[in-house]
């Protein structure tokens, strides 16, 4: 396990996690207070829309809690994508080329590294922190091909870096 190399999200993505969370456990116990302070004002169907509410507040807690245990791990042959519920393991034979997705949203950058098979169709989108891109982007530089994307991110046109244009 010492040889393991391990990558999480960006500290941005993490932050953005927890604001999601709190603001969805503030907007619950506001709803909730709302709901208890003033019973008599309650028809029924004011009642299940809370709820409903409410139940969609409380997931996006868990989506804002999963946020923070996002990470993905390169252990002997397989990279193991670890989340809060379930992990997938890809293993590293049946990947032939790596690239890079940045996403900016107001200034913030979102990295990602995408894996490939040898039909440059996507197997996994795996986010990455700014620090540790250099050393993950060496290690796949080692094993795969590097993938570009000549198209744009709605039309994709992909093909491996070596080859030549279409």
């Amino acid at each position: 396990m010492k040889d393991d190399l391990v990558f999480r999200t960006g500290l941005v993505k993490r932050t953005l996690g927890w604001l999601v969370c709190l603001g969805a456990a503030g907007a619950l116990v506001a709803m909730a207070y709302g709901v208890l302070t003033h019973p008599e004002a309650q028809v029924p169907a004011e009642l299940w829309s809370g709820a409903a509410i409410g139940v969609f507040l409380v997931g996006l807690m868990i989506y804002g809690i999963s946020l923070q245990s996002v990470r993905w791990s390169i252990e002997g042959e397989t990279i193991t994508f670890h989340r809060l519920f379930k992990n997938k393991t890809i293993p590293v034979s049946g990947l032939k080329g790596y690239g890079e997705f940045i996403l900016i949203v107001f200034l913030f950058p979102f990295a990602h590294v995408d894996l490939y098979d040898s039909e440059l169709k996507l197997v996994a989108r795996l986010p990455i922190s700014l620090k540790d891109r250099p050393r993950a982007e060496a290690w796949l530089a080692e094993r795969f091909r590097p993938v570009v994307n000549d198209g744009s991110p709605a039309l994709p046109r992909l093909r491996f870096a070596d080859t030549p244009k279409a």
